[in-house]
């Protein structure tokens, strides 16, 4: 089954896969009994998430898990409610050269210091790689009130008062969440905000640290007219250096590039690793079967999503301009 507000998208997509069960509204899909799971892809994950979880629907929903963190509180309620898997699309943590970095700086020792950069990049190949079903003018006129609504929900986290702070946020749940949960997968979240700036609409630069005194570099923001992706975590230990390079997240099978530097006896070594070509969404998917299959709990679930949606908020409220 298929659902969208759009019909052209419906349509679209419904001839384009054969699906021939399509909605408009997601309150008669999950009315469809030999639906057991259910993936949300709209930007206000909440209502259809939950409605497909109090229908006893599995669901694997994009990030952020919500747009504030109420409704990601009634989401996971939901979940442990009805028993049924609530996972978050964080495909990065199921990434094989993640999983080979995860490896790496948990066996390095002291560290020194972390770098998280993410300056995106142009989308513009999106078109050029993929069939886009993109809704008429009329349809998406439709959408102006939606819009508007997720403005609000955001806004109840961010303060009535913070609007100024809406554009950035945006870019800070819906694109450098991935490296937020990102580093909660490495070394878990930092403790503590030493400083924060907010600059040229988008960016964010930031110092934090850990509890056991490691600091951490934070460079985000949305600077999309250059073409090449522009998105990595470097990591500072005592006897190595380990950087994942990540490439644009559309471009099915594109490796993850990891980077080690380190001696071996007198001389230095850097060594370029692709672990595997395995795409990372499909693994993220499989595993959320396996997660159904086998009633266990996703690795990326609504605990971990909420955690990142709570220090995505704390860090952009202390961001001053």
């Amino acid at each position: 089954a298929v659902c969208d507000v759009s019909p052209t998208v419906v349509d679209a997509v419904g001839e384009r896969f054969g699906v021939s069960r399509r909605y408009q509204q997601f309150s008669e899909l999950v009315k469809q009994q030999d639906l057991d799971a259910v993936l949300v892809t709209n930007k206000n994950h909440a209502g259809p998430a939950i409605a497909a979880m109090e229908a006893g629907k599995h669901v694997l929903v994009e990030k952020p898990i919500a747009l504030n963190l109420a409704q990601a509180d009634e989401m996971i309620a939901a979940a442990r409610r009805n028993r049924v898997k609530l996972m978050v699309g964080y495909m990065k943590l199921y990434d094989p050269a993640f999983q080979l970095a995860q490896e790496q700086i948990a066996g390095m020792g002291r560290i020194h210091l972390i770098r998280v950069h993410d300056f995106a990049g142009s989308y513009k190949i999106n078109p050029e790689i993929y069939d886009l079903a993109v809704a008429t003018d009329g349809e998406r006129g439709m959408l102006a009130e939606s819009s508007k609504q997720d403005q609000r929900d955001m806004l109840e986290d961010l303060g009535s008062d913070r609007s100024d702070l809406l554009e950035a946020h945006d870019i800070m749940i819906h694109l450098a969440i991935h490296d937020i949960n990102a580093l909660h997968g490495l070394r878990g979240l930092p403790d503590r905000i030493v400083g924060a700036r907010l600059y040229d609409g988008t960016i964010v630069t930031a110092l934090l640290e850990y509890e056991d005194g490691v600091r951490c570099m934070w460079e985000t923001g949305n600077l999309v007219d250059l073409v090449e992706w522009d998105e990595h975590i470097k990591v500072w230990g005592t006897d190595r250096r380990v950087e994942i390079k990540f490439p644009f997240p559309y471009l099915k099978n594109a490796a993850t590039e990891i980077i080690i530097e380190m001696n071996e006896g007198s001389s230095a070594v850097r060594k370029r690793i692709l672990t595997s070509y395995d795409e990372a969404f499909k693994r993220e998917w499989r595993h959320f079967y396996d997660c159904i299959r086998h009633d266990r709990e996703p690795r990326t679930n609504g605990e971990m999503a909420r955690e990142d949606l709570a220090f995505a908020v704390k860090l952009m409220k202390s961001a001053t301009a």
